[in-house]
């Protein structure tokens, strides 16, 4: 914990302890003087008038400080408080800013992956109908490589040549 966060405990605590000790102290010593001091009841009496009118303005200058320290501390804690919440609201802010931006990056590649998908479904199908058109059946443009409109073989690439040289081997009696 920093300083400022321990302050109002202890200086709330040292004030209070402080004030009340202090009035405690000052009832003793007013009760220990009138026992022991010579004077008439006279000089008794201003003595313990004059204790209580410095008891009531120290005390009341002790009040003073106290609650301008207290109102001090308050208006500090309350600034910090709203500074704090406001970082924090930024910080959230922000936050949602970058998800959103986030989101529709997202919403975005699954748009455009969406459409190079459709329009390569729409170039297989143009290249199936055409391959009906020209009279050559879908079987034998799957086995060519060109269903799919990209005119290779498989994946692994190999498929066009095997089932080129196994039509040349047999006079090209397969494919006719």
């Amino acid at each position: 914990m920093s300083e400022q966060d321990q302050q109002p405990y202890v200086i709330v605590e040292r004030r209070a302890s402080g004030v009340v000790a202090f009035l405690c102290g000052a009832l003793v010593g007013a009760g220990v003087a009138l026992l022991l001091a010579p004077k008439s009841g006279r000089e008794t009496q201003a003595d313990l008038r004059e204790g209580a009118r410095r008891l009531r303005e120290g005390t009341g200058e002790r009040l003073t400080d106290l609650r301008e320290t207290l109102g001090d501390r308050y208006d500090r804690t309350r600034d910090e408080v709203e500074t704090r919440v406001g970082a924090f609201r930024k910080n959230v802010a922000d936050r949602q800013k970058k998800a959103g931006e986030a989101l529709k990056a997202g919403k975005d590649a699954a748009r455009q992956a969406r459409s190079d998908l459709e329009a390569r479904v729409a170039e297989s199908k143009e290249a199936y109908r055409a391959a009906l058109a020209d009279g050559e059946a879908p079987e034998e443009q799957a086995e060519n490589g060109s269903a799919d409109g990209s005119g290779g073989g498989d994946e692994a690439g190999d498929a066009p040549e095997a089932d080129e040289s196994a039509g040349e081997a047999d006079g090209g009696a397969s494919r006719e």
